[in-house]
């Protein structure tokens, strides 16, 4: 088993799971991509090493407990500056917490209680808020930081009371939160794009694809009517979307077999909007391990009609990380089908095991199936 003495940072979407309630499915997918566009480049800046995403929360590991902290208060930094540029709709709000100590790498993630009490020191922060642990601050370059003193929090499943400090913030309201040098020292970073926040891969192969056929069509037929050629041209894409309609499911399932991501982003994304897609949208990011996304995925493609979304959540359900079978439990409820009763009811009926503990979610979140399951069936009975 390998080990390693890690400085531990989570960032977190405030409120977002009220505002996932609120947002369609691309929204959504928006504002994730909008919280990464932001805060990634600054952590590579800080020589930080994302490990996963979960909903809205980050984590990502540092050798260096000052550039932990340093990148924090720059990642605040860079989301105020959005912020300011930006409509009401537009922002987002993020919070961090931080901890350092000997982790277990298992696979490319990091376990044990150092994440689990930067887990829960994250819990305490407010928006735009950086906290961090005592121990932390002793072993970072405090000349770096100016510090308030938090004194010591009882943490959910930690024995000892933790002592937390508050990176202090800049007393001028109308300044960077923390001040900018620790932004400046990230260097040059690439400006977000908010048109490119949104996939237009749809509209560029349609365009691509009728290009190309009036090309070829006016090679070969130059003598028919332009009036011919339009409809020779509505023909050819109507074909193409049919082929497409039909062997791309195929591929995709081809390329989730292999587990070859890349490839099932791009046939994904070659896709027409529509049920079938949002629910191969959810099998991708069921590969990358979102599971909270890939079952809001897979109930947006049931409640369109896609029944593929449904069965899909009953077998999340049944088998798989504890997280992916609370994601599946909570999106039955709320669905309200009658024909996931029996498969939460199994849920409900197991015992609580030791395995079923295992997991990132599992130690930072207390994630609980049997709950899950039970609460699901609550709110199937009160549905009308």
């Amino acid at each position: 088993m390998r080990t390693a003495n890690l400085a531990i940072v989570f960032t977190d979407i405030v409120g977002y799971a009220d505002r996932l309630s609120r947002q369609t499915y691309e929204q959504s997918q928006r504002m994730l991509r909008l919280h990464e566009a932001l805060v990634l480049p600054v952590f590579r800046a800080y020589r930080g090493r994302r490990v996963k995403s979960i909903g809205g929360t980050l984590l990502v590991t540092f050798e260096s407990p000052t550039d932990a902290i340093l990148c924090a208060s720059a990642v605040q930094d860079r989301i105020w500056e959005w912020n300011k540029g930006v409509p009401e709709w537009d922002r987002i709000k993020v919070r961090v917490g931080v901890n350092v100590g000997e982790v277990r790498l298992e696979k490319g993630d990091v376990f044990g209680e150092p994440v689990n009490i930067a887990a829960r020191v994250l819990g305490l922060s407010d928006a735009g808020e950086v906290l961090f642990t005592e121990s932390i601050w002793l072993s970072m370059n405090r000349n770096e930081i100016e510090a308030d003193d938090g004194g010591y929090q009882e943490l959910k499943g930690v024995p000892e009371p933790v002592r937390v400090f508050r990176v202090k913030p800049c007393a001028d309201l109308s300044m960077r939160p923390y001040g900018g040098k620790a932004l400046q020292r990230a260097g040059k970073l690439a400006q977000v794009d908010p048109t490119r926040l949104t996939s237009a891969e749809v509209r560029g192969h349609l365009r691509a694809a009728a290009e190309s056929a009036a090309g070829h069509i006016a090679e070969a037929f130059p003598w028919i009517t332009e009036q011919a050629r339009v409809l020779a041209i509505a023909g050819a894409l109507l074909l193409i979307a049919v082929a497409a309609a039909l062997l791309t499911p195929a591929a995709i399932d081809r390329a989730l077999a292999r587990h070859d991501l890349g490839a099932v982003q791009r046939e994904v994304q070659s896709m027409r909007a529509g049920p079938r897609r949002t629910y191969y949208e959810g099998r991708l990011q069921e590969e990358r391990k979102e599971f909270e996304g890939a079952a809001r995925s897979f109930e947006i493609a049931a409640r369109a009609g896609e029944r593929l979304g449904f069965k899909h959540l009953l077998a999340m359900a049944q088998a798989g990380p504890c997280e992916a079978r609370v994601g599946a439990a909570r999106a039955l409820g709320r669905l309200g089908d009658q024909e996931a009763v029996k498969v939460l009811r199994s849920m409900e009926a197991e015992r609580r095991t030791g395995e079923q503990q295992n997991g990132l979610l599992a130690q930072v979140m207390g994630c609980n199936p049997r709950v899950a399951a039970h609460d699901a069936l609550e709110q199937i009975r009160g549905a009308p």
